[in-house]
């Protein structure tokens, strides 16, 4: 009870002192201030970043994609205009970098010159990935850097979501395309079937008639084999009358000369007949010649009149074995002249005969040549006028007999021209039977095809429709749309979420504002020492921890009044926040009064050095994982530790079974360091002794 009454003096004295009543409510608000300062500070910041000058720079120059203008820096640009995520300032590249230089932005969007060509790439075979370029400000503030790229992360998956659309309407346009293409195919392909089931008709008859051409082919080879053979004949026949009519043709040169000589015999005999006498002799000599020359030109005119008849037959023969050549004028005429050529040539034959058998009688009469002067004179004139005429026609029958040799050596060459053609006309008569032979087979394969093409089109057509019915069914709403182009809605589930990050980081600060009060406190009171005079120290023990208490009481109270009713700070239970504030508030204070208690300002820094290893192993900013692993092996033997997450328990899971296990922890630690505590003065009782003995044997 004494020990509690010195409490109550110092109470007194304290209360007494306004100047020490100041200090200790500035003490004891010092955890509010700091923490209510800190989490205010940090309530939402993520929620003020339209604040923050964000530069903008558009150097997109557009592309053309599927015929249709796309313009996707410009769309982008307009997007942000409406997004309040930045406090978006829409520059040039220059003003982008000298902003930047001079930390007037936190951060630059850049959007390339060739982000709608890049973009229009995504149907091609090799697409190329549009970029945008981000440059964050590190140098004028790091978190604002990290804050930018969160957002520049959700801004580019808007921007792919809406590249996206853009791609899947287009898709869908020609997936509408293709369905009426279809629907064409479709009924093309029934045109085809009809068509294909004409064609079966046209190649059976087709068939038939290939038939009908390979009889026919068969049978020209055989008229063929016939007409090459009287070509042959006909060559052999023309070759003869060539030589034939050269003969004649030399024969009646001959005979025209003899005429001529013999008419001039006759003109000189005509002329001379008052010489006859004296040229009876001349006259004898002249007959036989005269009788010599008539037997050659009787054998000659004989062979005339053969080789006459024998072109004019061999014509004869030669049109009636080719009736193509029946209507050859030429041939006509040549048939004719030759015919009349072995006429002229019989009625020479004839003559030549009775010129011979008068020539026989002229000789044997040249005795009676005297006797018949007179009537030789009168025969003389009627000879020299036959031997004119006689003239004329040889003359004629020269010229006729050159055009006979002539038309003669034509019929030969033509004769044998026309072989010629006949045997390769055969030869291809022969490629014309195998090939029709072949056609035919062909034209079986083909109508076997058509008729399967008949089939086929038929399942073409069918499939063809059905795909065009199926496509037709395809949904190119804007709901569909952007089911494409976000095929993924993410849903966030806020059973585990705080909604400003003041509730994540109010754990954090306000363990650092308590621990940091119970510090400063050390700094402004004694822990050792008593105002009441021979305090003991059991007196001292409880004046000083119950003023640590007191305190940390305010304190608590303080901070939690502020953090619940001023910044409206959420918890699950108030008066759960308030008996867990209490409890770490006092385990705080507890541990600092034992050290520096026992060590004095050596304490207050070992103090400092705890809070400095709290303050980064205690896991109340990053996640414990991302720590060192020397700081993961200490943490959990730290008492902030425990007290964040006990505050964490409260206001976000309400797990307080979690709870209660934090509040074990902290209320041993709060009870080893209030024993420590104990310990101090309990051995403070002998020294004190001593020093109470030597002042009564001193006095």
């Amino acid at each position: 009870m004494k020990a509690i009454h010195v409490f109550w003096k110092d109470l007194k004295i304290l209360l007494s002192k306004p100047m020490l009543v100041l200090t200790l409510l500035g003490v004891a608000a010092l955890p509010m201030l700091y923490s209510g300062f800190l989490v205010k500070g940090s309530w939402d910041p993520y929620g003020n970043t339209d604040k923050l000058p964000v530069a903008v720079v558009n150097l997109d120059q557009g592309a053309v994609y599927e015929s249709k203008s796309m313009d996707v820096g410009k769309d982008f640009t307009e997007e942000l205009k409406s997004n309040d995520d930045f406090k978006w300032v829409f520059v040039d590249e220059t003003e982008a970098k000298d902003g930047m230089s001079h930390n007037r932005y936190y951060m630059t969007i850049t959007i390339p010159a060739n982000f709608s060509k890049n973009a229009a790439t995504l149907t091609q075979e090799k697409p190329v990935q549009a970029e945008i370029i981000f440059e964050p400000n590190s140098n004028y503030n790091f978190v604002a850097g990290q804050i930018g790229n969160t957002a520049m992360k959700e801004l580019k998956s808007k921007l792919s979501s809406q590249i996206t659309e853009a791609y899947t309407r287009s898709m869908f346009e020609q997936v509408d395309t293709i369905s009426e293409g279809l629907g064409d195919a479709g009924s093309g392909a029934n045109e085809l079937k009809d068509g294909a089931g004409k064609l079966t008709n046209g190649l059976t008859t087709l068939k038939t008639n290939l038939n009908k051409l390979a009889s026919g082919t068969t049978e020209l080879q055989s008229g063929l084999r016939l007409l090459y053979n009287g070509a042959s004949n006909l060559n052999e026949g023309s070759g003869t009358l060539a030589q034939g009519t050269k003969d004649l043709a030399n024969g009646l040169g001959q005979l025209t000369t003899a005429q001529k000589q013999l008419q001039d015999g006759a003109a000189k005999s005509q002329n001379g007949v008052s010489k006859l006498a004296e040229g009876l002799k001349s006259s004898k000599d002249g007959s036989s010649q005269l009788k010599e020359g008539l037997t050659s030109s009787e054998a000659a005119s004989s062979k005339l009149a053969a080789g006459a008849d024998q072109v004019a037959k061999g014509l004869e023969q030669l049109m009636a074995s080719a009736p193509e050549l029946q209507d050859n004028e030429q041939l006509k005429q040549l048939l004719s002249a030759s015919q009349q050529v072995a006429a002229g040539t019989v009625q020479l034959h004839s003559g030549q005969q009775q010129l011979l058998a008068g020539s026989t009688q002229l000789d044997n009469g040249q005795q009676q040549l005297y006797e018949g002067a007179a009537q030789l004179k009168d025969g003389g004139s009627q000879l020299t006028a036959g031997l004119t005429a006689f003239g004329q026609k040889l003359n004629e029958a020269a010229a006729g007999g050159d055009k006979l040799a002539t038309g003669a050596a034509a019929l030969n060459k033509g004769a044998t021209q026309l072989g010629q053609g006949l045997t390769k006309l055969n030869g291809g008569i022969d490629g014309l039977a195998v090939g029709a032979g072949k056609l035919t087979d062909g034209a079986g394969e083909l109508k076997d095809g058509s008729n399967k093409l008949v089939n086929g089109s038929g399942e073409l057509a069918q499939e063809l429709n059905d795909a065009a019915a199926e496509t037709s069914e395809v949904k190119s709403g804007d709901d569909m749309v952007n089911m494409f182009a976000e095929p993924v809605k993410l849903v966030e589930k806020t059973d585990y979420k705080l909604d400003h990050y003041g509730l994540g980081i109010a754990p954090y600060f306000l363990s650092l504002a308590l621990f940091m009060g119970a510090l400063v406190f050390t700094t402004v009171f004694s822990l050792r020492q008593s105002a009441v005079p021979g305090a003991s120290p059991m007196g001292r023990f409880w004046s000083r921890t119950l003023t640590f208490v007191m305190v940390s009481i305010i304190q608590s109270i303080l901070a939690d009044i502020v953090l619940l009713y001023v910044l409206k700070l959420e918890v699950h239970s108030a008066p759960f926040f308030f008996l867990f504030t209490l409890i770490t508030s006092l385990t705080f204070t507890l541990i600092v009064q034992a050290l520096v208690t026992w060590l004095d300002n050596p304490g207050r820094f070992l103090a400092i050095v705890l809070m400095i290893f709290q303050l980064t192993s205690s896991a109340g900013t990053f996640p414990l994982e991302l720590l060192p692993e020397w700081m993961q092996k200490i943490n959990p033997w730290l008492p902030m530790t425990h007290s964040i997450v006990g505050f964490k328990t409260i206001i976000g899971s309400a797990d307080y079974s979690l709870m209660r296990e934090q509040i074990v922890y902290l209320l041993c630690y709060a009870a080893i360091f209030l024993a420590l505590t104990f310990l101090y003065f309990v051995l403070q009782i002998p020294k004190e002794k001593k020093a109470s003995a030597k002042e009564e044997l001193t006095a």
